[in-house]
């Protein structure tokens, strides 16, 4: 739940007309007469005028950057004068805030807590405004004339945004694990999915207020040897952990993504036809794709060691990419393409993808004919924007302990800040948030976590002193400090790490806390104060010998992950009981010998001691999902009566304290027994979440209607696999002691004979394809031509009864056969019916269908 904001409109709509966006086209006289700016055909009618005057050089200029324009990693890529086409900047880094120069006082971008703590939050509304966000501040940055870097217009804003990053966080010590959204595909792809509908929200006439692309594709986890690395990674391992949340994202149907450094089994990512062809367009068949800045370039070493700059571009563009970025080495597919190793053809795919992500945000229409255009100044951090990145912040904190309880702490107390970030500003915020926080051109104007406390504790004293820095062996300041905490009543003792310790470029060597930070945190818990450890950083950290302290003397843990210019005003909230918002660990956080016991260049997720909480075999310090609050809640949850092929829980979530919070409901699959399998199965495995606000002494009740396929696992051949025995599905809050368990069984498949029986006969005729590879499987191949979607579908014993509004139903009696249909069947259908029985054509979707007992 995100409270008050759900239905409030981004735009504040000005009165006066706005300047023409950044590098708008169809507004050069030249062009203003040409098919391609004609509103009133389609964009691919658009297209094909516009591709046709384009010769080969001028078509791999569209996609090559141009060093005369700018930095060729911001990616600037000329126009053509001749017909009015200006030049493009593809590249705006849009995963926390938008990456722009302030454009004017008070207006910087609204930069929101790391990705790492808006997962923490487990709300997909959240999630949803802070793309909404993202875009309109995008879109009004175009719209007002705004640069990237320096208030100088040298860099345009433009209308591509390159975020969410989701990778997974496969390795705590992962140096940009502060971009990421956590180590579950779920909680990440659906993080993705909803931030690229608000980025990409559309106006009436189905205008994209920005185009979204998704980094890193895929595996992307190691900083060593970055670009010249690559892995073993299983067919399983593909689809479980590294594929999936790409795959849940695209149902949002970003633009594209940006190929990642790494290759996977010695194909990079830029030039691996497996995962841009075979995968990603399996999604969306147009999806555009740009390179990491140099991976082109790259593809000269290892593992590929392409001999030249025509080997390499040609590699890249034949096996997937459309646009470089960093290089210029797209240059040479000329060359390429009169040797043989690129086709003409290609080019110009690449070329028209690259074109219809513009059109479809609305460059080549009337810059006001888009309800985007009136967005300006004032839509840049407007009031809205900065209360809904506060709300954000509340949500993005974990509450790993709160003995005593030490928190909430009594307003007027006498509060000691210790610790390397109680005075920390532009350290808060995460890699790739925007990089302008202040219009002075300094981290001034963003409050440290000891002036939001100081700012909140009215009529108390809050004082700070560091002790110690971040990363220094420096220990002069630890006897002031000290002294500080001992006159406190309660200390907040802020340790953790910064972006010189984990950023892009750098991985973590340890996942301890550096420098003294540990020792000098035993030297105030000594003191026996009411403590309130808070940890900044970007990925988890190593704790293990603060995990407790002595009987008797009180102690809160928190996580903060990076939490942005919001983040000491929502902390401060949060320790004086005015908010309970709490969220949810969105990564495991593991003890320190972890990494003695798990090489960084591992990517088995199951190979002992195992990744994440899906395979780790250890015990962890806190676990994923895990987070408490400042109220006390209790758990009910009961299965009901669901048709066939669909399961329906209802849970009751009862606040028994005295103060409203919220809560996360998380539900998890496992497989108790389904006997032998030749893969991997995950201890459990998360599949829907819902967040809950419940005033103190209420109860919310929440209805889960869950498909079956919740209880598939994925099998050693990456498909999707509904195993007979039993399975069991979890209700959890993140505590073990009142999870509510259902065990369900699945029966087991009976092979028979193949039949298919129509009602009424004038119906189009379906075909039940039947496969059997690990296990059989029955598969219903829905043709497009025959309209139907799963909605249409419910199950009767053993028929399927498929409703299509007035014209009536059909049934079909499914009955498993081993082989499948063999010639002679497919024979008789196509003469019973007059249709062809294809099996396996793309032109066909399919639906997974079994029916449960329990």
């Amino acid at each position: 739940m995100f409270r008050s904001f759900g239905a409030i409109s981004l735009a504040t709509l000005a009165s006066a007309d706005w300047p023409t966006p950044n590098w708008h086209g169809c507004v050069d006289p030249k062009a203003l007469s040409l098919p391609y700016c004609n509103t009133k055909l389609s964009i691919q009618e658009r297209l094909d005028d516009l591709m046709s005057r384009l010769d080969r050089n001028d078509k791999i200029r569209q996609i090559t950057p141009d060093q005369k324009l700018g930095g060729t990693c911001t990616t600037f890529t000329s126009g053509k004068e001749e017909i009015g086409l200006p030049p493009w900047l593809w590249l705006v880094e849009s995963n926390t805030g938008v990456d722009a120069a302030c454009p004017a006082e008070g207006h910087c971008v609204t930069n929101f807590v790391g990705p790492m703590g808006i997962a923490a939050s487990f709300n997909e509304s959240s999630w949803l405004l802070k793309g909404q966000v993202l875009g309109t501040e995008q879109r009004a940055l175009s719209n007002y004339g705004a640069s990237r870097f320096h208030q100088d217009h040298k860099n345009p804003v433009c209308l591509t945004g390159f975020g969410p990053n989701v990778n997974i966080a496969r390795d705590p010590r992962f140096g940009r694990t502060s971009e990421l959204a956590g180590e579950d595909p779920l909680l990440s792809g659906t993080y993705a999915m909803n931030m690229v509908k608000g980025m990409q929200e559309k106006d009436a006439a189905g205008h994209k207020k920005i185009a979204a692309y998704l980094k890193h594709y895929t595996a992307y986890s190691t900083e060593a040897n970055r670009g010249h690395d690559t892995y073993n990674i299983s067919t399983f391992d593909f689809f479980d952990t590294y594929l999936a949340q790409y795959k849940l994202a695209f149902t949002a149907q970003p633009a594209g993504v940006m190929c990642s450094y790494n290759a996977e089994n010695g194909r990079p990512s830029c030039a691996n036809d497996f995962i841009l062809n075979k995968q990603l367009r399996s999604w969306k068949p147009d999806a555009h794709v740009t390179t990491d800045c140099g991976a082109v370039n790259n593809l000269k070493g290892p593992p590929v060691n392409a001999p030249d700059d025509a080997h390499a571009a040609a590699m890249a563009l034949m096996n997937g990419t459309d646009l470089e970025m960093g290089d210029t080495l797209f240059s040479n597919l000329s060359q390429a393409i009169d040797m043989g190793l690129a086709t003409e053809a290609r080019l110009t795919e690449a070329v028209r993808r690259s074109f219809q992500v513009q059109f479809e945000v609305g460059r080549f229409d009337p810059a006001n004919s888009t309800e985007f255009h009136r967005y300006g100044l004032q839509d840049i951090n407007s009031s809205l924007h900065q209360q809904i990145s506060y709300e954000a912040a509340l949500q993005s904190f974990v509450l790993l302990r709160n003995d005593g309880p030490v928190l909430p702490i009594r307003q007027g107390s006498s509060v000691a800040v210790v610790g390397p970030h109680s005075m920390s500003r532009s350290q808060l915020f995460s890699d790739y948030a925007a990089g302008s926080h202040c219009f002075d051109g300094t981290d001034a104007c963003v409050p440290t976590i000891t002036e939001g406390l100081r700012t909140a504790n009215a009529g108390g004293r809050t004082v700070s002193s560091m002790g110690v820095e971040i990363n220094s062996t420096k220990a002069d300041g630890i006897p002031a400090a000290l002294e500080a905490a001992r006159n406190a009543d309660v200390v907040v003792l802020a340790l953790g790490d910064d972006r010189t310790i984990e950023t892009e470029g750098k991985d973590r060597e340890d996942t301890a806390l550096p420098g003294l930070q540990e020792s000098f945190a035993h030297k105030v818990l000594a003191l026996k104060k009411p403590t309130i450890l808070v940890l900044v950083s970007g990925g988890p950290m190593a704790i293990d010998s603060l995990m407790s302290r002595s009987a008797g003397s009180p102690y809160a843990i928190v996580q903060a992950f990076f939490p942005s210019h919001k983040g000491a005003e929502a902390l401060a909230a949060s320790f004086f009981g005015k908010e309970n918002r709490w969220g949810k660990l969105p990564v495991t956080m593991y003890p320190h010998k972890y990494i003695s016991e798990q090489p960084m260049t591992n990517y088995d997720m199951s190979k002992a001691p195992g990744r994440t909480y899906k395979y780790y075999q250890g015990q962890a310090l806190f676990s994923f999902g895990y987070g408490l609050s400042l109220t006390t809640f209790k758990l009910q949850c009961a299965q009901k009566k669901a048709p066939t092929g669909k399961l329906a829980v209802e849970c009751k979530l009862s606040n028994t304290g005295k103060v409203c919070g919220d809560e996360v409901i998380q539900v998890y699959h496992t497989a108790v027994d389904i006997g032998k399998v030749d893969h991997p199965l995950p201890k459990r495995a998360l599949r829907h979440f819902q967040r809950l606000h419940v005033p103190a002494g209420e109860e919310a009740t929440v209805s889960f209607d869950l498909p079956t396929s919740i209880l598939e696992v994925v099998n050693k051949d990456g498909e999707q696999k509904l195993y007979p025995g039993k399975h069991a599905l979890i209700f959890s809050r993140g505590e073990v002691d009142d999870e509510q368990r259902f065990e369900i069984t699945v029966p087991a498949i009976e092979a028979g004979t193949w039949h298919v029986a129509t009602h009424p006969p004038s119906q189009s005729m379906l075909y039940v394809i039947l496969l059997r590879q690990a296990f059989l499987k029955k598969a219903v191949y829905l043709p497009d031509w025959l309209g139907m979607n799963r909605e249409d579908i419910t199950y009767l014993d053993d028929f399927l009864r498929i409703t299509r509004g007035g014209d009536g139903s059909l049934f079909i009696l499914v009955k498993e056969d081993a082989a499948g249909p063999d010639a002679g069947t497919r024979e008789k259908l196509k003469k019973e019916s007059g249709e062809e029985v294809v099996q396996g054509s793309g032109a066909v979707r399919w639906i997974s269908t079994l029916g449960l007992g329990s």
